[in-house]
């Protein structure tokens, strides 16, 4: 009995200390991964990779914003714009400083102007607007609230297939004048060799600066669109049946032209006759001699008749 309880005691003081042997063990080898080289430089790759990834994403976004989107095949498209805009007002008063204000506010300019009329008769103006091609329709579309609209036209013309065209011939010139450049530099060509390539080189030359000239006028066309614009002074006018004005103002430009038809008449007697005047001063001396010319003619005519009578009774 005592040798199996001695027994018995013995193994259970192996199997404690066989636990905790490896207990110890399991912590020795947990703190020695925790604190040796190796662990702390795979937490360190580990982190820099973090944020090696994090400045990566951050760099990508600054680049992607920064990059200017391409510009789309409509606005790669060369198109030239142009319009003719006639209206007519009641009062030409004010009307040049209004068109050149909606020039401004679009961005354009007056190419060129010309108003006429003179007092006591209707004034008209037209004007050649050069207007930023993306602000075409909207100055349209303003030019009509200057007046009433009689007439308006609108054309365009795509010419992206020419100046493409050009451009591309403009560098092969410019590829092949450089090739004349570097042959003519050789030192082993002969006077006629020399002569021949200057000739070539011009006639390249001429070629380059007649492309370039289409290409600069079709840029100038394509990126200015023309307006013409005609403004007319008119008060009698009678605008079309979708554009009829209300009974008051019919009956004010019929009162209006009235007045002014009479006001024309009598104006047009006066400088008649203002202008009739000086003639008097040579019409009547020649009047009056004339006069008595015929006074004398007459009285010699009549005296002659009587003796005549007289001599046919004898």
């Amino acid at each position: 009995m005592r040798t199996v309880l001695t027994l018995t005691l013995c193994l259970t003081l192996i199997w404690m200390v066989a636990c905790g042997s490896e207990e110890s063990a399991q912590y020795s080898d947990d703190s020695t991964l925790a604190h040796s080289p190796a662990a702390n430089t795979y937490a360190y790759d580990v982190a820099e990779a973090e944020a090696y990834e994090t400045v990566a994403v951050n760099q990508s976004e600054k680049t992607t914003a920064s990059i200017a989107p391409l510009p789309t095949a409509a606005q790669q498209r060369k198109i030239i714009f142009t319009a003719s805009v006639q209206l007519v007002v009641d009062e030409f008063e004010g009307v040049p400083a209004k068109v050149r204000a909606l020039a401004d506010k679009h961005g354009g300019f007056i190419a060129s102007s010309s108003v006429q009329g003179s007092e006591g008769e209707p004034r008209r103006g037209n004007w050649k607007l050069r207007i930023p091609s993306e602000a075409f329709h909207t100055f349209l579309d303003g030019s009509k609230t200057l007046g009433q609209v009689r007439d308006v036209t609108s054309d365009s013309q795509e010419v992206t297939a020419e100046y493409v065209d050009l451009e591309a011939r403009s560098r092969n010139l410019r590829k092949e004048e450089e090739r004349l450049h570097k042959h003519l530099d050789q030192s082993t060509r002969s006077l006629n060799d020399i002569l021949q390539i200057e000739r070539e080189i011009a006639r390249v030359r001429g070629e380059i600066e007649r492309i370039e000239g289409r290409l600069n006028v079709l840029k100038d066309l394509t990126s200015l669109s023309t307006v013409t614009l005609s403004i007319e002074e008119i008060k009698d006018y009678v605008p079309e049946a979708t554009e009829e004005p209300g009974f008051t103002t019919q009956v004010a430009r019929t009162w209006g032209a009235s007045i002014d038809a009479v006001g024309g008449f009598f104006t047009r007697v006066s400088l008649a006759t203002v202008g009739f005047i000086p003639w008097l001063t040579v019409i009547l001396p020649l009047a009056l001699v004339g006069w008595l010319v015929l006074r004398k003619l007459r009285h010699h005519t009549n005296r002659a008749v009587p003796v005549a009578a007289g001599a046919s009774e004898k």
